[in-house]
């Protein structure tokens, strides 16, 4: 019985075994890269506080085409276009948008709109609303008529009776007497050799002559040309005035080539350095060209000579070093030097004198320097 009961059971679970489904086996399998928590951005681009550009992998760099900057202006429009292009990225123009260069070239231009443009690019400070005498001007201008009129740049096309003309158009004469009175030409002279002396200071560089009202892009390129022109008692130009002002950077001043680097750019900067007893030797003789002022205080002949000739270290910083020396200060050089009068002014070329007369003009001073 127990052997028949023995039987059975073998044979009930060889029966089972044959039934149970048998587990597939699995090929092994290379560890997977871990993956990144990244959260699925939403309809809106939206990841909750990451956003979706910082979703994409660090490998994965997006590299953005540049932006080309096209206009349909050629000839003398395109030239302006680009320098208001300049004038945009100095702070010195606005255009017709907020947030990018965007001009109206080709638009008309009135005196009071000319005039934010002229007072913006000189430096100077808006005034008070109260401080424009002129009945005529929209209120966003009179801070800059006001600054322009106190300036004496401005003095109204009907002043007896407070008008500006602030909605009449611009002529070509009536702008470069703007500039011209700014760089210091007195006011008739300025108005009735605006277009002769518009020529001498570099105003109308590359500006076609009209006798028609004048566009926005006329005010742009005689604005430009006003940045590398000088005041007249100056040698500085105006770019120059405005970096020394902080009101625009020199980093970028001459990257858009308005300024330069001179061979001697302290002097450039500060004029003529002074001299002593100790220096004179260092500073002077070694030199290939050097202009020496030999002043004395309390003489009104000397104190004639101080602008011109601080005008004329600045002119010549890149051909020759300029200083002075003062009389107090000289020791033996006076005598070694046989310097009996003041003023007196000397050449040195390399060490050897050369006598000049003491002429209170920087232009005639700067080509003696330059031509000897």
């Amino acid at each position: 019985m127990k052997k028949t009961n023995l039987i059975l059971i073998l044979i009930l679970t060889m029966m089972l075994a044959a039934c149970t489904p048998k587990e597939p086996v699995e090929e092994p399998v290379e560890p997977a890269e871990p993956v990144e928590d990244i959260q699925e951005p939403d309809e809106t681009g939206e990841e909750g506080d990451v956003p979706a550009e910082e979703a994409v992998e660090e490998s994965e760099e997006v590299v953005e085409e540049p932006v080309e900057d096209v206009n349909n202006y050629d000839g003398e429009l395109q030239e302006a276009y680009e320098y208001g292009k300049v004038l945009y990225n100095l702070g010195l123009f606005n255009g017709v948008s907020t947030v990018k260069y965007e001009p109206n070239l080709e638009g008309d231009m009135n005196r009071e709109q000319a005039m934010k443009m002229i007072v913006s690019s000189l430096g100077w400070e808006p005034s008070s609303k109260e401080q424009c005498p002129f009945s005529d001007v929209s209120d966003w201008a009179k801070p800059y008529v006001g600054r322009a009129y106190l300036k004496g740049i401005a003095l109204g096309t009907v002043p007896e009776n407070n008008i500006f003309g602030a909605q009449d158009a611009v002529t070509m004469q009536q702008l470069l007497t703007f500039y011209l009175r700014a760089l210091g030409y007195e006011t008739s002279y300025a108005y009735e050799n605006a277009l002769k002396l518009g020529e001498i200071t570099g105003l109308t560089n590359n500006i076609e002559a009209t006798d028609d009202n004048l566009k926005r892009y006329h005010l742009v390129m005689a604005t430009y040309n006003a940045l590398g022109s000088s005041r007249l008692d100056s040698a500085r130009t105006l770019a120059e005035d405005l970096i020394s002002e902080g009101l625009i950077k020199s980093s970028m001043a001459e990257e858009f080539g308005l300024i330069q680097e001179y061979k001697y750019q302290s002097q450039r900067e500060y004029g003529p350095v002074e001299l002593n007893e100790e220096n004179f030797a260092e500073e002077i003789l070694g030199e290939e060209k050097a202009l020496v002022l030999f002043f004395q205080n309390d003489n009104e002949l000397c104190e004639d000579m101080e602008l011109p000739f601080y005008n004329t270290a600045v002119a010549l910083a890149g051909v020759a070093r300029v200083g002075i020396l003062n009389e107090k200060d000289a020791g033996e050089i006076l005598t070694e030097y046989n310097i009996t009068s003041f003023p007196s002014i000397k050449l040195f070329k390399f060490g050897e004198d050369t006598t000049l007369p003491a002429v209170p003009d920087m232009d005639t001073l700067v080509q003696w320097v330059e031509n000897n």
